[in-house]
Order: structure tokens, then sequence, then C-alpha cells
């Protein structure tokens, strides 16, 4: 059983409301593009205590694969089918078998794997909602065998806290089903939950990353093991390519009298992400506006205008600030046409500004 925590205290400090609300995945889960990565928003990991059944790391990949190529049907359609031949070319192309035999065994284990969420409240004492499911289920008949075609679907119960998590991870899907090793998957998600914390650390003890990470009891339990047979070859994975992992990770264990009882990770988020993230914003924020002027039957004032004018008046003006007021000038006079359109009639708006600040 997977066990997870979310507050609604916590959402303010890790997202703004504009990309709660924006919660969708990006890229092809078809095409790997180190340019336009795949990525997936599920919820947090890090407050995983117990796995209980077969639960693989591989199991884990063609989850969250299934997850990124069927999102926009989540919630509209409660079965999806997709070819088996064609999920399995991406997972051989990213080191995995040729056969397709395994597929069918990991949803057999996947619909055998429950996953137990609670919603704490502001005060963080009382649960506002608690909620238990299983990861997927499907359904295999004689001629969807024959035709290789998989029949499944994510428990409608489920489906609220994968669409709209309190607290959510953005995982590279095809960087995750490169790792290999159970730790390096599990150590991947957690990491990436704590990447968008503005000071991009994560402090824990050394006992909570080990039932994290799912560390058999009785197993590395020096921390010279722990570290050489666990953390260090984990973290070489998500080093060795920080442009497909989007980060690169260091850490600190801290001590406790004469032990190691802490760590301390600490991560960089490498440059093309940041552009990557930045431009997922805007499209969230774009939306936002786009919905925003329809409600108010105003005309789309696009990006492109807005960042033309924040060029043309040398970035020293807020253009929020400047949207607002454009829009009040246009609804006291009236609402008239645009002649030239609304985008030109944007820069010249707030260059008139400009010129009367100097």
């Amino acid at each position: 059983m997977i066990h997870m925590t979310t507050t609604s205290t916590s959402v303010a400090k890790l997202f703004t409301d504009d990309e709660l609300d924006g919660i969708q995945p990006t890229g092809s889960p078809w095409v790997v593009n180190r340019d336009d990565p795949a990525t997936v928003p599920v919820p947090l990991q890090t407050t995983i205590v117990d796995v209980q059944g077969p639960y693989t790391e591989r199991d884990r990949k063609l989850w969250v694969f299934l997850l990124h190529a069927v999102f926009d049907e989540l919630g509209d359609k409660p079965m999806h089918e997709i070819s088996v031949k064609d999920i399995n070319a991406i997972f051989r192309d990213l080191g995995g078998d040729h056969s397709t035999k395994w597929i069918w065994e990991s949803m057999r284990r996947l619909a055998r794997t429950t996953v137990e969420w609670e919603t704490l409240g502001d005060d963080r004492m009382e649960v506002e909602e608690w909620g238990v499911s299983t990861l997927i289920f499907a359904t295999l008949s004689a001629p969807q065998r024959r035709s290789g075609r998989l029949n499944f679907g994510f428990p409608p119960n489920l489906i609220p806290i994968i669409k709209q998590p309190r607290r959510f991870a953005r995982l590279r899907l095809h960087f995750l089903m490169s790792l290999s090793g159970k730790y390096a998957v599990t150590l991947y998600e957690i990491l990436e939950g704590f990447v968008n914390r503005r000071d991009r650390t994560m402090r824990v003890s050394i006992e909570e990353l080990r039932r994290w990470l799912k560390v058999p009891d009785g197993t590395y339990q020096t921390w010279k093991n722990f570290r050489l047979r666990v953390l260090d070859p984990a973290i070489k994975q998500i080093n060795d390519d920080p442009v497909a992992s989007g980060f690169s990770v260091e850490y600190e264990p801290i001590r406790n009298g004469k032990s190691y009882a802490e760590i301390i990770f600490t991560m960089s988020k490498e440059r093309s992400r940041l552009t990557s993230e930045r431009n997922i914003r805007d499209h969230v924020a774009g939306k936002s506006r786009i919905a925003e002027n329809k409600a108010k039957e105003r005309p789309d004032l696009s990006e492109r205008f807005i960042g033309e004018a924040d060029r043309e008046t040398r970035h020293t003006l807020d253009m929020k600030e400047m949207e607002r007021q454009f829009w009040t000038h246009w609804e006291s006079t009236g609402k008239p046409d645009f002649t030239h359109g609304v985008g030109r009639a944007f820069v010249g708006f707030t260059k008139g500004k400009y010129r009367q600040m100097k």
C-alpha cells in the first residue's frame, strides 16, 4: 500500500494558483525529444510509508507512461485502449525488453497495488479527506489479446487526486523510463517533488529516506554501505544526464553525535528546464487571460504584443498594470473597434504611458 499525505497550506509555498490550475502534461509520450521533454504531473510520493504487493520499478514506469498517454481523456472516458506493441517500442528504445509479455504481467501487478491518500486541513491536524484505491484496472478479452490491444482505466476516485493534486511532481517521462534500479527511479521521483521549492533543498532523516526508497530491513545498515550501494548509484544516474533529468543534485550527510542521522539534498535546475518552465507558465497565463477576456467580451490580446510592448518601453512598466489600464480606458470610451488590431493598440497605449513617464 502506498500512503500519500497532502496539506492545503503547503500549496502556497510550492506552487502558484496558475500552476495548479494548469496541471497538464507536456510533450508527447510517443516521441523522445530532449528539446521538448514529455512531462506528466503526479502526486508527490515523499510521504510513502509502505508498499505491499508486487509493485516493481518497471511497473511504476508503465503507470506513469499510461497516465501521460491518456491524461486528456481522464474523467471523460472510463476505459482506454493502446497498442501493446506501440508501448513496448518506446520502452525498447529506452533499454527495455523486445517481448511484450512483460506489459501484461505488469498490468496484473499494478491492478493488485493499492494507493491510500489523505488531505489534511489548514491546521494540519484534521484529515479532510481519506481515500484508497488500486492504481489501475484492466480487462482483457480474447479479441483484444489477439489484436494486441491493452484495455485499461484509472479508478474514478483516484482521478481527482491525479488531475488536481494538492502537491505534485512533474516527472520527465522518458528520463524516468531510462533509469535502471528501483532506488534511482524512486529517488528521482522524490527529488523532483522538491526541486520547485524556493530553496530547492530537501532535508530528511536517513531512516525516513530508507523507508521512502523501500530499502529492505536489515540491508545496507551502515552509512557507508547505504551510501555506496543505494544513494551514490542513484544520484550518479541523475547527474550523468542533467539535461534529460532537468536538474543535478548534491547531498551533505549531517551527524548526530558520532553517526550520520540526516541528509540535505540540494538541487540545481538545468538551464533549458528553466526556459521550458517559463514557457509553461506563460502558456497557462495566456490561457487564463484569454478566458478572462472572453468572459468580459474583450478581443484576445496575444502574448506576442505584450512582449513587444515590454521591449518598446525598455522593460520599465508593469505589463499587468498596463493591461488593466488599457482595458479600463477601452471600456470607458465605449469599447470602440480597433482599426489596426488590439495588439497594435496596446503597444501604442503603453508607448504613450512610457513617454508620459519620461
